[in-house]
Protein backbone atom coordinates (compact mmCIF):
# COMPACT_ATOMS: atom_id res chain seq x y z
CA UNK A 1 0.00 0.00 0.00
CA UNK A 2 1.11 3.54 -0.63
CA UNK A 3 0.79 6.32 1.94
CA UNK A 4 -2.68 7.40 0.88
CA UNK A 5 -3.98 3.84 1.02
CA UNK A 6 -2.67 3.41 4.56
CA UNK A 7 -4.30 6.66 5.64
CA UNK A 8 -7.62 5.63 4.12
CA UNK A 9 -7.53 2.19 5.74
CA UNK A 10 -6.36 3.53 9.12
CA UNK A 11 -7.99 6.97 9.43
CA UNK A 12 -6.95 7.48 13.07
CA UNK A 13 -3.28 7.31 12.14
CA UNK A 14 -1.83 10.81 11.89
CA UNK A 15 1.73 9.81 10.93
CA UNK A 16 3.46 6.80 9.40
CA UNK A 17 7.21 6.74 9.96
CA UNK A 18 9.01 4.78 7.24
CA UNK A 19 11.90 3.15 9.08
CA UNK A 20 14.74 3.61 6.61
CA UNK A 21 17.64 2.53 8.84
CA UNK A 22 20.31 0.58 6.88
CA UNK A 23 18.66 1.40 3.54
CA UNK A 24 20.31 3.59 0.93
CA UNK A 25 18.88 6.62 -0.82
CA UNK A 26 17.50 4.69 -3.80
CA UNK A 27 15.27 2.69 -1.45
CA UNK A 28 14.24 5.86 0.36
CA UNK A 29 13.39 7.46 -2.97
CA UNK A 30 11.12 4.54 -3.89
CA UNK A 31 9.19 4.86 -0.61
CA UNK A 32 9.16 8.65 -0.93
CA UNK A 33 7.51 8.27 -4.35
CA UNK A 34 4.72 6.31 -2.63
CA UNK A 35 3.85 9.45 -0.67
CA UNK A 36 5.71 8.89 2.60
CA UNK A 37 7.37 11.96 4.12
CA UNK A 38 8.28 10.82 7.65
CA UNK A 39 11.41 8.65 7.82
CA UNK A 40 13.14 7.09 10.82
CA UNK A 41 16.82 6.45 11.53
CA UNK A 42 18.46 4.88 14.59
CA UNK A 43 22.09 5.88 14.07
CA UNK A 44 23.20 9.51 14.13
CA UNK A 45 25.92 9.06 11.50
CA UNK A 46 23.42 7.54 9.10
CA UNK A 47 20.92 10.31 9.81
CA UNK A 48 23.60 12.94 9.21
CA UNK A 49 24.39 11.45 5.80
CA UNK A 50 20.79 11.09 4.65
CA UNK A 51 19.15 14.21 6.10
CA UNK A 52 20.13 16.59 3.26
CA UNK A 53 18.54 14.31 0.64
CA UNK A 54 15.07 15.88 0.47
CA UNK A 55 14.05 19.17 2.01
CA UNK A 56 10.48 18.04 2.72
CA UNK A 57 11.34 14.82 4.57
CA UNK A 58 10.69 14.90 8.32
CA UNK A 59 13.44 12.90 9.99
CA UNK A 60 12.72 11.00 13.20
CA UNK A 61 15.52 9.67 15.37
CA UNK A 62 14.08 6.43 16.70
CA UNK A 63 17.05 4.68 18.30
CA UNK A 64 18.76 4.78 21.67
CA UNK A 65 20.45 8.18 21.73
CA UNK A 66 23.79 8.47 23.47
CA UNK A 67 24.36 11.84 25.09
CA UNK A 68 27.64 12.38 23.20
CA UNK A 69 25.68 12.10 19.92
CA UNK A 70 22.98 14.62 20.85
CA UNK A 71 24.68 17.62 19.21
CA UNK A 72 24.56 16.10 15.71
CA UNK A 73 21.18 14.49 16.31
CA UNK A 74 19.61 17.83 17.24
CA UNK A 75 21.09 19.45 14.16
CA UNK A 76 19.76 16.87 11.68
CA UNK A 77 16.65 15.35 13.28
CA UNK A 78 13.24 16.97 13.19
CA UNK A 79 11.95 14.80 16.02
CA UNK A 80 13.50 12.53 18.63
CA UNK A 81 11.20 9.61 19.38
CA UNK A 82 12.96 7.52 22.04
CA UNK A 83 13.79 9.75 25.00
CA UNK A 84 14.14 7.81 28.23
CA UNK A 85 15.84 9.93 30.90
CA UNK A 86 15.92 13.38 32.45
CA UNK A 87 19.64 13.58 31.69
CA UNK A 88 18.97 13.06 28.01
CA UNK A 89 16.22 15.68 28.04
CA UNK A 90 18.63 18.18 29.60
CA UNK A 91 21.30 17.44 27.00
CA UNK A 92 18.83 17.85 24.13
CA UNK A 93 17.60 21.12 25.63
CA UNK A 94 21.17 22.42 25.96
CA UNK A 95 22.02 21.64 22.32
CA UNK A 96 18.71 23.03 21.06
CA UNK A 97 19.37 26.24 22.96
CA UNK A 98 22.68 26.66 21.15
CA UNK A 99 21.03 26.72 17.75
CA UNK A 100 17.62 28.02 18.85
CA UNK A 101 15.78 24.97 17.54
CA UNK A 102 12.50 23.57 18.85
CA UNK A 103 12.51 19.78 19.26
CA UNK A 104 9.39 17.61 19.63
CA UNK A 105 10.10 14.38 21.48
CA UNK A 106 8.35 11.18 22.42
CA UNK A 107 9.04 9.45 25.72
CA UNK A 108 9.88 5.79 25.25
CA UNK A 109 7.84 3.77 27.72
CA UNK A 110 8.82 0.22 28.62
CA UNK A 111 5.85 -2.01 29.40
CA UNK A 112 7.52 -5.43 29.11
CA UNK A 113 10.11 -7.27 31.19
CA UNK A 114 12.51 -7.70 28.26
CA UNK A 115 16.02 -6.60 29.21
CA UNK A 116 16.85 -5.78 25.59
CA UNK A 117 14.32 -2.96 25.45
CA UNK A 118 14.99 0.59 26.59
CA UNK A 119 12.46 3.00 28.04
CA UNK A 120 11.14 4.36 31.30
CA UNK A 121 8.85 2.50 33.65
CA UNK A 122 5.17 3.39 33.76
CA UNK A 123 5.50 5.15 37.11
CA UNK A 124 8.34 7.38 35.86
CA UNK A 125 6.59 8.82 32.82
CA UNK A 126 4.87 11.73 34.51
CA UNK A 127 8.10 13.00 36.09
CA UNK A 128 9.69 13.18 32.62
CA UNK A 129 6.68 15.06 31.23
CA UNK A 130 6.88 17.53 34.09
CA UNK A 131 10.60 18.00 33.45
CA UNK A 132 10.01 18.66 29.75
CA UNK A 133 7.37 21.22 30.69
CA UNK A 134 10.13 23.30 32.24
CA UNK A 135 12.13 23.34 28.99
CA UNK A 136 12.08 26.12 26.41
CA UNK A 137 12.99 24.09 23.33
CA UNK A 138 12.06 20.47 24.06
CA UNK A 139 8.36 19.61 23.80
CA UNK A 140 6.81 16.27 24.71
CA UNK A 141 4.17 15.21 22.20
CA UNK A 142 3.49 11.71 23.45
CA UNK A 143 4.86 8.20 23.94
CA UNK A 144 6.64 5.56 21.93
CA UNK A 145 6.05 1.92 22.88
CA UNK A 146 7.60 -1.22 21.42
CA UNK A 147 5.53 -4.37 21.70
CA UNK A 148 6.91 -7.60 23.18
CA UNK A 149 9.10 -9.82 21.01
CA UNK A 150 6.66 -12.69 20.76
CA UNK A 151 4.20 -14.29 18.38
CA UNK A 152 1.60 -14.39 21.17
CA UNK A 153 -0.95 -11.89 19.92
CA UNK A 154 -2.73 -11.82 23.29
CA UNK A 155 0.47 -10.66 24.98
CA UNK A 156 1.05 -8.00 22.32
CA UNK A 157 -2.55 -6.86 22.63
CA UNK A 158 -2.30 -6.56 26.42
CA UNK A 159 0.89 -4.48 26.17
CA UNK A 160 -0.63 -2.05 23.68
CA UNK A 161 -3.82 -1.89 25.73
CA UNK A 162 -1.82 -0.86 28.81
CA UNK A 163 0.00 1.75 26.72
CA UNK A 164 -3.26 3.25 25.52
CA UNK A 165 -4.72 3.35 29.04
CA UNK A 166 -1.60 5.15 30.32
CA UNK A 167 -1.67 7.57 27.40
CA UNK A 168 -5.34 8.48 27.84
CA UNK A 169 -5.02 8.91 31.60
CA UNK A 170 -2.06 11.29 31.27
CA UNK A 171 -3.58 13.10 28.30
CA UNK A 172 -6.33 14.36 30.61
CA UNK A 173 -3.70 16.20 32.66
CA UNK A 174 -1.34 17.00 29.77
CA UNK A 175 -3.48 17.80 26.71
CA UNK A 176 -0.38 18.49 24.61
CA UNK A 177 0.09 14.72 24.35
CA UNK A 178 -1.16 13.80 20.91
CA UNK A 179 1.02 10.94 19.65
CA UNK A 180 0.91 7.31 20.71
CA UNK A 181 3.56 5.69 18.54
CA UNK A 182 3.26 1.92 18.53
CA UNK A 183 3.02 -0.75 15.91
CA UNK A 184 5.67 -2.01 13.52
CA UNK A 185 5.43 -4.15 10.41
CA UNK A 186 4.47 -7.31 12.31
CA UNK A 187 2.05 -5.86 14.88
CA UNK A 188 0.65 -2.57 13.59
CA UNK A 189 -2.85 -3.99 13.15
CA UNK A 190 -2.96 -4.88 16.86
CA UNK A 191 -1.55 -1.45 17.74
CA UNK A 192 -4.22 0.27 15.68
CA UNK A 193 -7.00 -1.58 17.48
CA UNK A 194 -5.51 -0.26 20.72
CA UNK A 195 -5.45 3.41 19.82
CA UNK A 196 -2.11 3.96 18.08
CA UNK A 197 -1.85 7.28 16.25
CA UNK A 198 1.55 6.63 14.66
CA UNK A 199 3.03 3.53 13.01
CA UNK A 200 6.73 2.81 12.47
CA UNK A 201 6.90 0.58 9.40
CA UNK A 202 10.12 -0.88 8.05
CA UNK A 203 10.19 -4.23 6.27
CA UNK A 204 6.62 -3.95 4.99
CA UNK A 205 7.71 -0.84 3.03
CA UNK A 206 11.37 -1.52 2.28
CA UNK A 207 11.60 -5.30 2.28
CA UNK A 208 13.84 -7.36 4.53
CA UNK A 209 17.09 -5.80 5.68
CA UNK A 210 20.32 -7.52 4.80
CA UNK A 211 22.39 -8.43 7.83
CA UNK A 212 25.55 -6.37 8.12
Amino acid sequence: MNHQEYRLKYPNITEIVAVSKTFELDAIEAVYQQGFRHFGENKVQELKRKAPYKSDIIWHFIGHLQRNKVKDCVRYADRIDAVDSIELIDTIEKECDKIQKSMPILIQVKLTDETTKAGVAKDQVESLIEHVNQCRFVHCEGFMVIGPNTENTDEINQTFQRAHELFKSLQKKYPQLRTLSMGMSHDYEIAYRNGASQFRLGSILFGQRSLK
